[in-house]
């Protein structure tokens, strides 16, 4: 009981109440826009929740220094699952990228983002205080690109953008040489080149045209774009209120409870509703950076920075492809778009924060 109670004690909980507030808004939202064609949608979602609360305890207990003696296990576990889903996934949209279980399904991509975390935090942890060489370049970019590679053959080119923007934060982070961080830009410049020429498909590159041309044809990719801002110019400083958003009520918007769920708040819960979000994901962000500095290694440390870095990088695109700003990649919103293994595994990153800081006085509790 002395444990348990030391452990509580030591938890960020100012975090879990923004978590918690959080996926509370999005299971609304959720229920909100789905309420006329079933409750599976909602059911599933607050499984998810459930799940991922008692992931968040569970790693709490345990100390995140076991992942960073496992850390390549668990990413040769991902690696595996990326190959498996490959043959044995099921297609949904266009898409090979989940396991379907029956009542859940599980996306390897959204627990191949934890893997690489675990995974350059312990390789850039063990070379913190030595010279930097091209050769971390190479070892961590290898690692990130063996991932990528898998995920973009799904195709879930969404997901990779995400992986590859980690590891050049966690990297950067790190730290190296001016002429690295040079030819790295070169050499990033090159391959957007080469995935423009030779990988993109039509599609893709029709999402990027119109993003450039937004008031194109309403039957092409732009119209995704154009209803979602039609969505959030709508609301206006209040919003329509719950359930009587006609884009997001009558279906006009696309996937209104997860790629564009920004968008339905923004037109059933207005301005003052966007701001919330967007104020209780800052709030978010500077606890998972508060833990960081308390950190007492440098694996905690970086494991706090590609988890805060992780979440800020798909809450901009999300929230950027929502508004217009960004082409639609399909990235959900952190703790609040539905989805159950984005829930899970979005959990399981607080939850290994909550780790980091229930150990930064120097606590070590056997499990």
């Amino acid at each position: 009981m002395q444990r348990f109670l030391t452990i509580l004690k030591q938890m960020d909980w100012w975090m879990i109440l923004a978590t918690v507030l959080l996926i509370c808004i999005g299971l609304m939202m959720i229920y909100s826009t789905v309420q006329d064609t079933g409750s599976t949608q909602i059911t599933k979602q607050i499984v998810a929740f459930g799940i991922g609360i008692i992931l968040v305890f569970l790693l709490v207990f345990l100390d995140y220094r076991v992942f960073s003696h496992n850390a390549y296990l668990i990413y040769t576990l991902s690696l595996g699952l990326l190959i498996f889903v490959l043959f044995l996934g099921q297609n949904i949209r266009g898409m090979k990228g989940w396991f379907d279980f029956g009542f859940f399904q599980f996306q390897p991509s959204e627990f191949a983002k934890i893997a690489l975390i675990i995974a350059l935090a312990k390789y850039f942890s063990k070379r913190q205080g030595r010279p930097h060489h091209i050769k971390d370049i190479a070892i961590s970019g290898a690692l990130t690109l063996g991932m990528c590679g898998l995920i973009v053959l799904e195709p879930d080119f969404g997901s990779a953008l995400v992986l590859c923007g980690v590891w050049l934060f966690m990297l950067l982070f790190f730290g190296i040489k001016k002429i690295h961080g040079f030819l790295l830009g070169l050499a990033l410049i090159i391959f957007g080149f080469m995935s423009w020429k030779f990988f993109l498909a039509d599609y893709q590159k029709e999402r990027i045209f119109s993003f450039l041309r937004p008031e194109g044809s309403l039957k092409d990719a732009s119209w995704n774009m154009i209803q979602s801002k039609v969505a959030i110019g709508s609301g206006g400083l209040l919003g329509r209120g719950l359930g009587h958003g006609p884009q997001s009520q009558l279906a006009f918007l696309p996937e209104q409870h997860s790629d564009f769920i920004f968008a339905s708040i923004a037109e059933e819960l207005g301005f003052l509703g966007g701001i919330l979000i967007l104020g209780l994901f800052l709030f978010l962000i500077i606890r998972i950076i508060r833990v960081m500095k308390l950190s007492r290694n440098e694996f905690g440390l970086m494991l706090c920075a590609g988890g805060a870095f992780l979440f800020t990088l798909q809450i901009f695109i999300s929230i950027g492809m929502n508004t217009g700003l960004l082409p639609v990649v399909g990235i959900p919103l952190p703790l609040v778009s539905y989805g159950g293994s984005s829930l899970v595994f979005s959990l399981i990153i607080l939850g290994l924060v909550q780790s980091v800081m229930a150990r930064h006085k120097g606590l070590r509790f056997e499990v």
